[in-house]
C-alpha cells in the first residue's frame, strides 16, 4: 500500500497511530506523512513553548525512526484554514505517491485545528478506498472517539512508537510523562477488547478489501 498520514501537527502521527506506521511500514509499505502546520505555538502570555525550528528538525529524526517520508506545510499551529488551497495541499500529495490508504484525525477531535484536518482530509480523499480516523488526545468531546479497527501492537512496534515520539524532545520534556501514561493505558485497553496485548484503534470512515 502507499498511505499518506495527514495530521495538523509534528508528532500526531506518533501519537496516534505510530505502532500500526512501524508495522505496515515493516511489512514494506510506503508511509507519507503530511504535516499541515509549522506547529509552532504560544502561551496565552506570548512566551514562545515551542518553534517551528524544533518541531521541523525534531520531525525529521521521528520519521527517520519510524521508517516514513515527511512533507511539513508552514502555516499557524491553530488556524488552519477550511479552504481549498488547503484540501489542495491533500490532494497533491495523493496524486504525487499514488496513495490508496489514508489515516487522519477523527472527526469528533475537541481540537480544532485535529478536527479541520479531519474534515480537509475526508474531502480531499472522496477516492481513496481506505481512510482510517484516529484519535490524538484524550480530552472530552462532544462525542466519544469509539474506534471499530484495531492494530495489534507488538512489543518492537510499541517500543519504536514510543522512541519515535521521545524524539520531539520540546514537548516531551512538557508532556511527556501524560503522554506515555495515556498511550500505555489505551492500547493496553484496545489490546484487551481483541485479545492482546496491545493495539491503536482506529474509525473507519470507509475500508475496501482488495482480493
Amino acid at each position: 500500500m502507499n498511505i499518506l498520514v495527514v495530521v495538523a501537527h509534528h508528532d500526531d502521527l506518533e501519537i496516534g497511530c505510530g505502532g500500526s506506521i512501524a508495522k505496515l511500514i515493516a511489512a514494506g509499505n510506503r508511509v507519507t506523512c503530511l504535516v499541515m502546520t509549522n506547529s509552532e505555538y504560544s502561551s496565552a502570555q506570548g512566551v514562545v513553548i515551542r518553534r517551528r525550528e524544533d518541531a521541523a528538525a525534531e520531525s525529521i529524526l521521528a520519521a527517520r525512526t519510524l521508517g516514513y517520508e515527511i512533507i511539513s506545510i508552514d502555516q499557524n499551529c491553530f488556524d488552519i484554514a477550511m479552504s481549498d488551497a488547503n484540501a489542495c495541499h491533500i490532494l497533491r500529495a495523493i496524486e504525487q505517491f499514488g496513495i490508496d490508504t489514508v489515516f487522519t484525525h477523527w472527526h469528533g477531535d475537541s481540537h480544532l485545528p485535529h478536527r479541520t484536518v479531519s474534515a480537509l482530509t475526508l474531502h480531499a480523499c472522496r477516492r481513496i478506498p481506505r481512510i482510517l480516523g484516529f484519535a490524538v488526545n484524550w480530552y472530552i468531546a462532544e462525542e466519544a472517539f469509539q474506534p471499530r479497527f484495531f492494530t495489534a501492537i507488538e512489543d518492537d512496534y510499541w517500543q519504536l512508537k514510543m522512541r519515535a515520539l521521545a524524539c520531539y524532545r520540546t514537548e516531551f520534556m512538557r508532556a511527556g510523562k501524560l503522554w506515555s501514561e495515556h498511550l500505555d493505558r489505551t492500547t493496553r485497553n484496545y489490546g484487551l477488547q481483541i485479545g492482546v496485548n496491545r493495539a491503536e484503534g482506529f474509525i473507519p470512515y470507509k475500508f475496501t478489501w482488495v482480493v
